[in-house]
């Protein structure tokens, strides 16, 4: 891996601005690909060091939301914590999803305690899979978690089950052309894979996962029902009128409105029309991993 001044240096010479690049090595562990996926995203550093998202094509309906709650603390609250989301989302997963399969109302499971709780879990788990880690990469993905989790009696494996068919890919784009592998198809479909009230999908645009916590098929028609979008990550310049600046939870009324949200957090990466379709789709692609309760 290069320096953190040649890495800078060659960001510089991209075209992205000093602060921004260096915000983006932070966030992204020193790899320079991921930090130009982070800058490409649209996201550029303002002089107070928060961070603002230049997509102002994405339609904004998380108004829609009924409910925020919100941490006082995010994943970058600790500094072994700025890789972690991964492993925090599954903790989040963990500490929910079995709760909400046993009939309890979402609003009385998923409150600040929990992302507190899970955040810390979430850290400590990544730690201890950073010891245990011989390929120097600084992110893990969804697969080297549960692969590092089997045998040991750490509740993932046992407490969640991965829907058949996963993980399941996914493209970001305003053609109809992909519109069966959008964000609105896939946790459609996700939906209707299970027979439980609600599954818990763990959504990967590199750098970055979230949670969402979604009814099933059977179970949304009911009034009550609450689509949730759960993120280690504070978004200050995001999500209006929220602007979360801790980590959060973001009840939804529809699945529209859940999709609304992540489309503003994952947005759709233009990089003009030199570039080539195959080049856009890697940029725009995401991965979903639905689970339910084991």
């Amino acid at each position: 891996m290069a320096s953190t001044d040649e890495s800078v240096s060659l960001l510089l010479s991209m075209g992205f601005d000093k602060k921004s690049s260096q915000r983006a090595l932070e966030i992204s562990g020193g790899n320079v690909e991921r930090a130009v996926e982070y800058l490409l995203s649209g996201n550029t550093i303002n002089m107070d060091g928060t961070t603002a998202n230049t997509n102002f094509g994405v339609t904004n309906n998380s108004s829609q939301s009924s409910l925020l709650v919100q941490s006082d603390i995010s994943q970058y609250s600790n500094p072994l914590g700025r890789s972690a989301c991964t492993a925090i989302a599954l903790k989040l997963a963990y500490n929910s999803i079995g709760q909400l399969g046993d009939g309890a109302s979402p609003e009385s499971v998923i409150d600040a305690t929990l992302l507190s709780r899970s955040i810390t879990d979430g850290i400590n788990f990544y730690r201890e899979l950073s010891e245990n880690n011989s390929s120097g990469l600084e992110h893990s993905s969804v697969e080297d978690i549960l692969v590092a989790c089997t045998g040991k009696d750490n509740g993932i494996i046992s407490s969640l089950s991965l829907l058949p068919n996963s993980p399941r890919q996914g493209i970001l784009s305003n053609t109809s052309a992909n519109q069966h592998m959008g964000l609105e198809a896939l946790l459609t479909q996700c939906q209707m894979d299970s027979s439980e009230s609600y599954i818990a999908v763990v959504i990967t645009k590199t750098p970055e996962t979230v949670l969402a916590i979604i009814p099933t098929h059977s179970a949304a028609s009911n009034t009550n029902a609450k689509f949730i979008l759960i993120d280690s990550h504070p978004r200050p310049q995001q999500l209006a009128p929220h602007f979360p600046k801790g980590s959060y939870a973001l009840f939804h009324p529809t699945l529209s409105s859940l999709v609304a949200s992540l489309r503003e957090i994952f947005p759709l990466t233009e990089l003009g029309d030199g570039v080539p379709e195959l080049m856009q789709m890697m940029y725009n692609s995401f991965d979903v991993y639905p689970f339910q309760p084991g």
